[in-house]
């Protein structure tokens, strides 16, 4: 997405990939991020295909959207990489890494498991669900083109994702919850479904689900995707506890419904039902596909090198964004 929009694009990078040590077993506090770029010669003279922006101010607003997605959530950059090569104009590529850290148990609990139960409340954590983010990551595989949908790049809160991470980690510390997921690529629908498939089944009303304005569709709930909101399985006897602990630290938390047994991927708005899947088809039900490639070696010729001054010639290569 830093294609489209270089700083919400990056910061959506850091702060996506920060949710994913989070996410894991109970979740683990994050203490460093690292990064790497490809990107075009930001020197770059020639004509820019429609759409395209300069790669010099994809370069400039990828690191300042990555460094600041960081230091704002909290957690200080360790180091990071940026390659330059002239294929990387159509399509730079952001990476973007987290470390974090969890104690192996809690009260005689293992931190790396994931336990979802039936009768588990579905509460989703965090930051409010909107059209910003739907498609991000069918938009991640696809080639750029000038009809690339700018709501792919979804709009990180590195705020809010802190004071949401802190509450969680006080929350597990206390034992409040048995699983989290984040709501990463898919939005609720994974984030549930793959919960679900824990339990055996879910019932979530997305009539509940606090939105940032009116007017979304029920598959835009559920699919928006989000770096700073995370959705969480809270046995029933720990649910109030749970949301006053949001509410005191000045966390949105919202009951979306319960884990089931029933086996199947159940989503309502109100009244109406408006998804009824099968687990087993919702999560093994997709078609075996094919898919071809070939391989290109590309051979380069070697340089002759006739240099009388080589201290002047060290200085231009080295001044060489590729190099």
């Amino acid at each position: 997405p830093s294609a489209l929009d270089p700083y919400g694009g990056a910061m959506t990078g850091i702060v996506g990939v920060n949710r994913d040590p989070f996410g894991t077993g109970l979740g683990a506090r994050l203490i460093a991020n690292v990064w790497g770029y490809c990107l075009g010669d930001p020197w770059f003279r020639g004509e820019l295909p429609a759409g395209l922006l300069h790669p010099r101010r994809i370069r400039d607003g990828v690191h300042r959207g990555v460094i600041e997605g960081g230091n704002q959530s909290g957690i200080p950059y360790a180091r990071g990489w940026e390659l330059f090569e002239e294929r990387f104009l159509g399509k730079p590529l952001v990476f973007c890494g987290s470390l974090g850290e969890m104690p192996l148990q809690i009260g005689g609990v293992s931190t790396t498991e994931k336990l979802v139960r039936p009768g588990d409340a579905v509460v989703m954590v965090g930051g409010r669900v909107g059209k910003d983010g739907i498609h991000g990551a069918t938009f991640s595989s696809e080639e750029l083109h000038a009809g690339s949908p700018v709501q792919a790049v979804q709009i990180g809160d590195p705020i809010t994702q802190k004071r949401m991470t802190d509450m969680l980690l006080e929350a597990r510390d206390r034992l409040l919850y048995r699983a989290l997921t984040d709501n990463g690529a898919g939005g609720l629908s994974s984030s549930v479904g793959e919960m679900a498939a824990l339990a055996g089944g879910c019932d979530i009303d997305l009539a509940r689900v606090p939105l940032k304005y009116q007017g979304l569709n029920p598959w835009e709930i559920l699919l928006s995707e989000a770096q700073e909101r995370m959705t969480v399985a809270v046995p029933p006897e720990s649910l109030a506890a749970f949301i006053e602990l949001a509410t005191r630290r000045g966390v949105e938390a919202t009951e979306l419904g319960r884990f089931t047994e029933s086996g199947f991927f159940h989503v309502r708005y109100g009244e109406r039902t408006v998804a009824y899947l099968d687990l087993e088809f919702l999560h093994h039900g997709d078609p075996p596909y094919r898919l071809e490639a070939r391989f290109l070696n590309k051979r380069f010729e070697e340089p002759e090198i006739a240099v009388k001054d080589h201290g002047r010639t060290l200085l231009e290569m080295l001044a060489r964004p590729w190099s």
